[in-house]
């Protein structure tokens, strides 16, 4: 491949396409409603909370700020959401204030969904690399979903989190 050619292939690849561009429909300011299971059958623990959305560096990224309630204590969490167009994937980074580590998921968009996986660590439960799974749906313009799913220590999978976001007038 010569220099033209590289230099083609590289803008290709770093020009935002169709998926970046749905990144649009969650810009601005929503509210939330959480709703976070510690186990299996537990009662949920709810709580309310404001995310910003907003679009960075010319379309390509989403970043999610977020503030809010849990177990209590004031919680803050920032993602940051991209569609790599080499390996064909979106890619979801989360830290928060309940730990110092970073959440990466991948995933794909299918069924009028995006559906991520991941590792996650428990430290309340002692084990590094639980799976996790998430689900990120709309229920119309103004309202959209986070699903959360996580493996307990005997192996079966529960939900332990949703957020319905209804964007703000």
């Amino acid at each position: 491949m010569d220099e033209k050619q590289m230099m083609e292939r590289w803008a290709q690849f770093a020009t935002p396409g169709t998926e970046h561009e749905e990144f649009n429909k969650l810009a601005g300011k929503w509210d939330a409603n959480v709703k976070f299971w510690m186990a299996p059958g537990a009662p949920p623990e709810e709580n309310t909370g404001e995310a910003e959305f907003t679009i960075a560096m010319g379309g390509r990224y989403l970043i999610q700020n977020f503030r809010g309630q849990a177990m209590g204590q004031p919680f803050e969490g920032m993602g940051v959401t991209a569609f790599d167009k080499y390996r064909g994937e979106y890619i979801d980074t989360w830290i928060d204030t309940m730990g110092t580590s970073v959440m990466i998921s991948r995933g794909t968009a299918k069924d009028g969904a995006k559906h991520y996986s991941c590792t996650i660590d428990d430290p309340m439960s002692d084990r590094k690399d639980v799976p996790m799974r998430s689900v990120a749906s709309w229920e119309g313009d103004d309202t959209h979903k986070l699903e959360m799913y996580c493996v307990a220590p005997d192996g079966t999978e529960f939900q332990n989190m949703e957020i319905v976001y209804k964007r703000k007038r």
